[in-house]
């Protein structure tokens, strides 16, 4: 036994195989006489996805800000230096520590480990970790973390050695020579860089698909930029989650406008945040005139110098905010605050926009009622909470469920309940129930010539699309909106989600909307008392854009072209009247994935079929083979089929 005593090493890895990386390290250094020196943690950042979380239940986003192997592997090796290695199944920890030793060119010290797994079987008749610990009463805090792991392997050795006389005399120790400094670390619940604390709060992403793309996306910007390879490995976590080009764009920009939001709240930009958010938006291809724009947000307005929220005070909210309506209530919620309408007594309105003409935006108006950008609002929560830490906190109550606003009439009582007053999931509710219903008959309070309010964002260009190719908007479908040009799943529900904002804010009908309704119910002529005939009136001229507005024809220019090109917002309906139809847009084929999947099938099965044939059947006589065998036949078969469809497909257009 080494003067120094034992370390007993745990590992969390990506996965079993040579190309698996490490993402975590735990060790745990014991004195000669088995107690407890200190320990040592970290997570790392293994540079590739994580399929196996359920496991160990560390996510990219969890090593965003994590060391490389590396940064710590120095470290590392003076902290085993002098000591006897000691793990449970101890040949997948040397394996894996040998292959990231050799990656970061870094000094292997490592020599024979002693296996608490070969002992157990020897001693106590199991091979399983958890099993000796129950035979030895030992228990394991946290399973499948490094550190818990190594704790209870260190307690187990003792347990055999201590209490039952086992000899590990006999083991060589490790031997480092290179000195090194203390190195980086983040244990599991570390405190992350600020771009790390920003990214884990923004609100999570309504479909699992969209979640796979932002956790992939987090993880690639640890570093403010996409590398080629990182930049690959979101191409196809966007293709496996079949999000069109147009569609991760939009992710993208979300996630920008949401960080920018969220860097607002201590209502300070510092150097330091616009040169993260600036290098996000350019690693990501979000137009940088944006991001400054919302770095540069005017300070006009109630802000925590000027005013303040209490608990108890009135707040609503109006248009399709950057951070989700049903996340701002929550956190208005949490801070005591009453969410609803726009009352005389209500506080602030807080609007995507707060030049919105929407129904509760007049309200406001009406009532004096400040509106306010979500960035002011995020401040104002800010200092209250900063004005309560220090006070006690009460329980809180049981809240009772939270259904749809009532004009959703559609939703069952059970639905309205689980999808609760989020746009996002009324929208996604009636996309996968109603795709092919008109969007006016989502709320009660909707009709076919309603027109959703522009945002000032992206989403613009496809709302001038969607008016373009539909005059009155609200009589096209979901499935309509998938028909337009650059439209995917997720533009579809925002678009959706915009027009149950729309009902929820309230719809105010213009002078023009009212006499057309008055003239629908006027008698007959005939009916009325006799009367000079009044002068013909002639019929209400179309509105001609003004000078500095765009013609219909360059809006839809505008909406086919690159996208960052800007798209002035209409305070006024778009004007189908001077519009030509442009051609709809096909639906774009699915034969090019099947074919992809495929042919990435088909080489897959194909190269285990050899590894099984030339390792444990050569004479492909076992079950396994079989279907492997039969997997790379109907893999080519369907590569075949759907490569001529797709190809056929491609003529066509």
């Amino acid at each position: 036994m080494g003067r120094n005593g034992f370390a007993v090493v745990d590992l969390e890895t990506t996965g079993l195989s040579n190309q698996d990386r490490i993402v975590e390290i735990g060790v745990v250094l014991l004195r000669p006489d088995f107690t407890v020196e200190r320990t040592w943690e970290t997570l790392i950042q293994p540079e590739r996805d994580i399929p196996n979380s359920y496991i160990h239940k560390i996510t990219a986003t969890d090593v965003v800000d994590a060391p490389l192997f590396c940064d710590v592997a120095p470290y590392l090796g003076s902290l085993l230096n002098g000591r006897t290695l000691v793990a449970h199944n101890a040949s997948f920890e040397h394996r894996f520590l040998t292959n990231e030793f050799a990656r970061a060119g870094a000094e292997d010290g490592l020599c024979e480990w002693l296996d608490t797994m070969r002992l157990t079987k020897q001693y106590m008749g199991v091979g399983k970790l958890s099993e000796a610990l129950d035979i030895a009463r030992i228990r394991n805090r946290f399973a499948h973390s490094a550190l818990a792991d190594a704790e209870a392997t260190a307690e187990l050795l003792r347990y055999l050695c201590v209490g039952n006389g086992v000899d590990v005399e006999k083991y060589p120790t490790a031997t480092f020579t290179a000195p090194a400094a203390e190195a980086p670390c983040l244990p599991r619940g570390g405190e992350p860089s600020w771009a790390g604390q920003l990214s884990r709060t923004l609100p999570t992403a309504t479909t699992k698909n969209e979640a796979d793309y932002r956790a992939e996306l987090t993880c690639a910007l640890v570093d403010r930029a996409i590398s080629r390879t990182e930049m690959r490995r979101l191409e196809s976590t966007a293709i496996a989650a079949g999000l069109s080009a147009d569609d991760v764009d939009a992710i993208n920009e979300e996630f920008t406008r949401q960080l920018a939001v969220e860097a607002w709240a201590d209502g300070v930009i510092t150097d330091e945040e616009r040169a993260t958010l600036l290098d996000i938006a350019e690693a990501l291809n979000v137009d940088a005139q944006l991001v400054r724009s919302l770095l540069d947000e005017s300070t006009s307005g109630p802000t925590p110098s000027t005013f303040a929220l209490r608990p108890g005070d009135r707040v609503a909210f109006t248009g399709a905010l950057d951070i989700p309506r049903d996340v701002w209530t929550d956190r208005a919620t949490a801070a005591d605050l009453d969410v609803g309408g726009v009352t005389r007594t209500c506080a602030v309105l807080v609007a995507a926009n707060p030049d919105s003409m929407s129904g509760k935006a007049k309200q406001a108006r009406e009532n004096n009622v400040p509106i306010i950008s979500e960035t002011h609002f995020a401040q104002l929560l800010k200092a209250m909470e900063d004005s309560t830490e220090d006070a006690p906190v009460a329980a809180p109550d049981a809240a009772a469920p939270v259904s749809a606003p009532e004009q959703f009439s559609w939703l069952t009582t059970e639905k309205s309940h689980a999808v609760g007053a989020s746009s996002a999931r009324i929208a996604a509710a009636w996309i996968e129930q109603h795709p092919d219903r008109p969007l006016h008959e989502i709320a009660d309070n909707l009709k076919p010539h309603h027109v959703p309010e522009a945002t000032g964002r992206g989403i613009d260009r496809y709302l001038a699309m969607w008016s373009l190719e539909h005059p009155e908007m609200l009589n096209a479908s979901a499935d309509d909106l998938l028909d337009l040009h650059g439209v995917g799943p997720k533009r579809c529900s925002q678009l959706v989600e915009m027009v149950v904002d729309l009902a929820v804010d309230g719809v105010e009908e213009t002078a023009e909307g009212e006499a057309a309704v008055v003239e629908e119910v006027t008698p007959e002529p005939a009916e009325l008392p006799a009367q000079p005939a009044p002068e013909p009136r002639p019929a209400a001229a179309k509105p001609r854009p003004a000078a500095n507005e765009l013609t219909p024809e360059e809006l839809l220019a505008a909406a086919y072209a690159p996208l960052h090109a800007p798209v002035p917002a209409q305070s006024t309906p778009y004007d189908p009247a001077l519009v030509t139809p442009a051609v709809t847009p096909k639906r774009r084929s699915k034969s090019g994935k099947v074919f992809k999947r495929s042919v990435i099938i088909t080489v897959v099965s194909f190269v285990l079929f050899g590894l099984c044939l030339e390792t444990f059947d050569p004479e492909a006589e076992s079950f396994i083979a079989g279907m492997l065998a039969l997997a790379t036949l109907a893999g080519m078969l369907t590569a075949g089929v759907s490569g001529v469809m797709a190809l056929i497909g491609k003529l066509r257009r």
